[in-house]
């Protein structure tokens, strides 16, 4: 049929009818059969950009001010920030410069987005930058929930309150203000449940595509988000299954929501063939030196999966229930779709745990997902609630108010963390948290890395001067705001570098940077007397409590083969391993 109605004459085949001629179909003709709003826009929430951008703008500015005080002036920063901040001044300011410092042990997003902050060098290099990232993508998961608070029908005080109360959480918080990089996936996999939030609701198709482009940012942000991107499929066939829609219409959708994961995840996957030789480098080169006490059987990985949700998402234990019963009860399917979220969020650390894919124990920071999900699970069922909608709301805010200094205590004693009980110290004492101890026995804070990076900055000068293993040394070299200084493992690449360990006066060297509290530095390894300053041959020129800068002679002669301490290096992607430890010292209509 036409637009108006008529019937559309095809003189060729009604001339000569003939069963095997494909009759020819008007546009409205083939979407009879399609559940879904193609083409047309369905009725929706009004759009409120005003809204938006001042919810944005009010957590932006409040996490940057609390950010500042917060690892400005409480040193509580995170060293895995520090590494990710000098990965992306190499990416400019390396001799030579070069891309590739971004690394692939890594996901490479985060880097890439902040490189642009580092472009001066003066900027790049001071505290200040370091929450910026984590401080605008919270911004962001702050608008999106209140999109979604909105498509609930929830009045606009008590969206804001929600909103108030979850961004007041002190887990939350510390990692929205602190730097850390996990914001960045939850927030993109919040925009992409969001969206399919938005689908269920209205059954615009292309809710289903910006799902699918969310995701796939979001996969080069943390790979956590790439299980719930298969869930995410898995939801958009069922939903559409469920509805009626035929196969034809299942797998288009299907297939344009997963193309651009998939052509990102097989983009990255040949990258690191073709620079690396290994295809799935992107997965195995990033895992976390094992520890010890990390090896735990069924029933300890259980324990911490509850504690780790009571004490950093309690909210989870009121909403996972409630969206079984409302989703079993009374046929609500999507409610049924976000307990599967919901669990594969709080199943997830237990399974990396439980398969060696980590060497630490759950840590703290894995409630951060559960948490977000939790309150998506409640907006959805406040939007299920009917007249008693604000009565749910109420509940939500009220949850998460109680949550507040529940979560806040357990920050101080929780036995697997990382900031989290210098970040409740900080906030108790007012007091700066340089040189404490962190409840797993490491110290926190910068000042020795300042102070070799200030000697540094005022004693040598050349390009290339310092040899040093940046995957140990990096919060220094962060902190000159010249990697130029340093003859690292990204100059030349990894080959180049260990001929100039080998023989650091033949490299034109003048000087070796090694780190003191770690053994995984390939030069303090290969120098042990340098680090304890009784190698007569290379004189100690400075020393911190974390750091020791020897000097190399110009007729240093390197010790005979066999007096060399055994070389342990392993393959490495050229930045080698570092810590993913926060702020430690470094290791490294509805549709039916």
């Amino acid at each position: 049929m036409s637009p108006t109605g008529v019937q559309d004459a095809h003189p060729v085949t009604d001339a000569v009818p003939d069963a095997s001629v494909a009759a020819v179909l008007t546009q409205r003709e083939r979407l009879v059969r399609v559940v879904q709003s193609v083409g047309r826009r369905p009725r929706d929430i009004t759009r409120r950009p005003w809204e938006s951008a001042g919810i944005f703008a009010f957590f932006l500015l409040a996490y940057l001010v609390f950010g500042y005080w917060l690892v400005v002036e409480m040193h509580v920063v995170g060293f895995e920030s520090l590494d990710r901040l000098n990965r992306a001044l190499m990416i400019w300011h390396n001799d030579p410069a070069k891309l590739s410092a971004v690394g692939f042990d890594h996901p490479p997003l985060v880097t890439l987005l902040i490189a642009p902050a580092t472009i001066i060098p003066a900027l790049g290099s001071s505290l200040g930058v370091v929450p910026l990232i984590s401080a605008v993508f919270a911004a962001l998961t702050m608008v999106v929930l209140n999109t979604m608070l909105r498509r609930a029908a929830v009045a606009l005080p008590l969206r804001l309150a929600v909103l108030a109360a979850l961004g007041a959480n002190p887990l939350l918080a510390l990692y929205a203000a602190g730097g850390a990089s996990q914001f960045v996936w939850i927030s993109l996999t919040t925009v992409a449940i969001g969206a399919l939030f938005a689908w269920y609701v209205t059954a615009d198709v292309r809710f289903v595509m910006i799902a699918g482009l969310a995701f796939s940012v979001a996969s080069l942000a943390g790979y956590t988000s790439l299980l719930w991107f298969v869930l995410g499929a898995v939801l958009v066939a069922g939903v559409l299954a469920s509805a009626g829609a035929d196969g034809t219409e299942v797998e288009g959708t299907t297939v344009g929501f997963a193309a651009p994961t998939v052509y990102v995840i097989a983009l990255w996957t040949v990258l690191n063939l073709v620079l690396l030789g290994n295809p799935v480098a992107w997965l195995t080169s990033g895992r976390e030196s094992t520890r010890p006490g990390t090896d735990l059987d069924a029933a300890q990985i259980l324990q911490q999966t509850f504690e780790l949700v009571l004490y950093g998402a309690p909210l989870a234990l009121l909403v996972l229930p409630a969206l079984l019963v409302v989703g079993a009860a009374r046929g609500n399917g999507f409610a049924l779709w976000l307990a599967a979220f919901l669990v594969v969020s709080i199943a997830t650390p237990a399974v990396d745990v439980a398969l060696g894919l980590t060497g630490q124990p759950i840590l703290m920071r894995d409630a951060l997902p559960v948490l977000v999900l939790s309150v998506v699970g409640a907006i959805w069922l406040a939007r299920s609630a009917g007249t008693r909608t604000t009565l749910v709301g109420a509940v939500l805010v009220l949850a998460l108010l109680v949550s507040i200094p529940w979560t806040f205590r357990a920050m101080k004693t929780y036995p697997h963390q990382n900031l989290e009980s210098a970040f409740a110290a900080a906030l108790s004492s007012r007091e700066s948290q340089e040189g404490s101890r962190t409840v797993s026995g490491s110290t926190v804070g910068v000042a020795s890395e300042q102070t070799m990076a200030d000697y540094l900055s005022t004693h040598v000068a050349g390009r290339s001067s310092v040899l040093t293993d940046n995957a140990q040394t990096f919060p220094v070299m962060f902190f000159t705001g010249d990697p130029a200084l340093f003859l690292d493992r990204i100059d030349e690449g990894e080959g180049p570098w260990q001929d100039a360990a080998d023989d650091p006066a033949g490299a034109g060297v003048d000087f070796l940077l090694l780190s003191i509290d770690t053994e995984e530095d390939l030069l303090s390894r290969r120098f042990p007397e340098a680090v304890a300053g009784t190698d007569p041959l290379l004189p100690e020129i400075f020393r911190t409590t974390r750091y020791v800068l020897v000097g190399v002679p110009a007729d240093y002669a390197p010790p005979a083969e066999d007096e060399q301490p055994a070389d342990q290096t392993e393959p490495s992607t050229g930045l080698g391993t570092t810590s993913t430890d926060v702020g430690l010292t470094p290791t490294g209509g509805d549709l039916p």
